[in-house]
């Protein structure tokens, strides 16, 4: 009955695709990128994929990308049309474009560019993303170090230290500018057609929650002449069947989050349509370190409880899930820094001399018991020495903890995660511990994880910039999308005891377990960002990610790829590293 309910209202959908997409007329390429409807379409205040990739079609940066003679995004020079970068490489200086107009038509000015940077830095805005601009100085009075001079169209930024990846900050969402005298810090302007005014190729027709987000070509946009489409309805859903019969009707020609059920079938009926794209970013579980996992019949301290919280990540066989749960080339995660990712010194991290890894025993046979893993013994080994009471034994196969605090597990329906989190789930009950699984609509699991309202949840990150940095500013203290509360307050979460009732914020972390989160981890990664030899930067980094992995609040599983399917007549588009999608030049046959 669920599955014949789940077609109706497929079925459904499609029909309002169809009508809707005939209506537009001329070259309209409709497409679903899952995750249903974004938290927020305010460039600034937006901190998930599945928000910037719908911005980038309104609004855009000092820097682009466009695609090079093999068919592969190169950064370019988008709002300026130049920069010069000094010696030192601490002055940025951006000439912007002549007759720069928003999607109004009204012209854009440096001064508007720069007080809507000012804007997405404010303590008032109080954006995840915030913490981003603290690479540029700051004035006497507080304000970023900007020179503008609107006649001349010269946009000056100065840093306190050079920045590797500065110019890839220009070509980030929260980096794109907006009308402030248009914006409210809710983010409520940016759901609003008549508001939603920017400086990309395509402007807003309808926003409708959990159904479309529509744009029409922006006749102002700098390079309009370059631009192919007519417009691009953006589809909402977190329901991956309603997804697939939209793409296998012909409703749709572009579609994300696919479940890996499908994969054979699609691959046989559409060959060539069905790719996993190489995806720099980490899919991982994350807890919440307010949450006290001590047995009734023992206290852990802060610091055991860390172990307990990497015991539970490391009994999850990353291999199993790679191959058998998601099967989209995705590789198993060694640690929180994905594949490819670099740090100024090495192309690669993950396979540079002097960072660790953490899961090395994922689909080995421990010698104890072949039918657990090594990684998995290790673990159990560690949940026994804590003190958890057990029944049977590691030897025996039969090892059941019975009294392990049960853990709500929230999630969204998108892609694959309902299959993994049923996998996680199944491989903990296997042992005794209880996941008492929550599904979320997505913007509802990102309000309850910024208010700290979440015991565990499932969480992906996807480079936003190819630098270490990137991720590790993510749990920054300052950072909004520290969602294991590291050096935050506790937030709206009132089942903590009295332990834990300073985890994030008292000085239970560092190699000795004795640091405040600022001292063991954000000074480590004030120190990568100001470093300026490569040798030292690099192993700061390998140090950074060993004290969050010693957290256990981070259990990596998988290394992204991106499944998605494109109809043969959709050419052009921009895909990148991180994921987005840049629909500015694609074409249509």
């Amino acid at each position: 009955m669920k599955k014949i309910v789940a077609l109706l209202l497929a079925m459904t959908m499609v029909l309002s695709l169809t009508s809707f997409a005939s209506a537009e007329g001329g070259k309209v390429v409709s497409l679903f990128l899952g995750g249903g409807t974004p938290l927020s379409m305010d460039p600034a205040l937006n901190s998930a994929s599945a928000g910037s990739n719908i911005i980038r079609s309104a609004f855009a940066g000092l820097m682009g990308y466009q695609l090079d003679e093999n068919g592969e995004p190169v950064m370019k020079p988008e709002l300026a049309e130049s920069c010069e970068v000094s010696e030192d490489g601490l002055t940025y200086t951006f000439v912007l474009r002549e007759n720069l107009k928003w999607s109004d038509g009204t012209d854009a000015t440096a001064s508007q560019i720069k007080a809507s940077w000012e804007r997405a830095a404010s303590a008032e805005l109080g954006a995840d993303y915030g913490f981003l601009y603290d690479v540029i100085s700051r004035a006497e009075d507080g304000s970023l170090a900007i020179d503008v001079d609107d006649a001349a169209r010269t946009f000056v930024v100065h840093l306190p230290q050079p920045c590797a990846y500065f110019l890839d900050l220009c070509c980030f969402v929260p980096f794109y500018p907006v009308r402030v005298d248009l914006a409210d810090n809710e983010g409520i302007w940016a759901t609003k057609p008549e508001t939603y005014i920017g400086l990309g190729a395509f402007k807003m027709t309808k926003y409708a929650v959990d159904d479309v987000i529509s744009f029409e070509r922006n006749p102002y946009y700098w390079n309009a002449d370059a631009v192919k489409l007519d417009g691009i309805n953006f589809y909402l859903s977190e329901d991956n069947t309603a997804i697939l019969t939209a793409y296998e009707n012909g409703t749709v020609q572009y579609i994300q989050s696919i479940s890996s059920s499908e994969y054979d079938r699609l691959n046989a009926t559409y060959p060539g349509e069905l790719e996993f794209y190489p995806t720099q970013g980490t899919w991982y579980i994350l807890f919440n370190v307010y949450k006290d996992l001590s047995p009734e019949s023992k206290q852990l301290t802060v610091q055991e409880q860390s172990k307990a919280r990497f015991a539970l990540g490391q009994l999850v066989n990353r291999y199993e899930v790679v191959t058998y749960v998601t099967k989209g080339g995705e590789k198993a995660a060694t640690g929180f820094y994905p594949i490819g990712l670099a740090d100024g010194a090495n192309a690669d991290v993950r396979s540079a001399e002097g960072y660790g890894e953490w899961y090395t025993g994922t689909n080995e046979p421990s010698e104890v018991n072949p039918d657990y893993t090594v990684d998995q013994v290790t673990a159990l080994q560690t949940l026994i020495d804590l003190g958890y009471p057990y029944t049977g034994s590691i030897e025996g196969g039969d090892i059941y903890f019975t009294d392990f605090p049960s853990i709500e597990f929230a999630f969204n329906n998108s892609g694959n995660n309902a299959l993994i989190i049923q996998y996680v789930q199944e491989t903990w009950n296997q042992f005794g511990i209880t996941g008492v699984v929550n599904q979320e609509a997505w913007a509802t699991l990102q309000q309850k994880l910024k208010a700290g309202d979440a015991e565990a949840a499932r969480m992906g990150w996807v480079s936003d910039f190819n630098d270490v940095v990137n991720f590790l500013e993510i749990f920054i203290s300052a950072s909004g999308n520290n969602y294991p509360r590291l050096g935050r307050s506790i937030g709206d979460y009132t089942r903590n005891s009295e332990v834990t009732a300073d985890a994030g914020t008292g000085a239970y972390w560092g190699p000795d377990g004795n640091q405040t989160w600022a001292e063991a981890y954000d000074a480590l990664v004030d120190a990568v960002k100001a470093a300026t030899d490569p040798a030292e930067r690099s192993k700061l980094a390998a140090e950074a990610e060993k004290v969050l992995m010693a957290t256990g609040a981070v259990n990596p599983i998988y290394f992204y790829t991106t499944p998605q399917m494109m109809k043969p007549t959709v050419h052009d588009v921009i895909r990148l590293a991180g994921g987005d999608v840049i629909w500015t030049y694609a074409s249509i046959d």
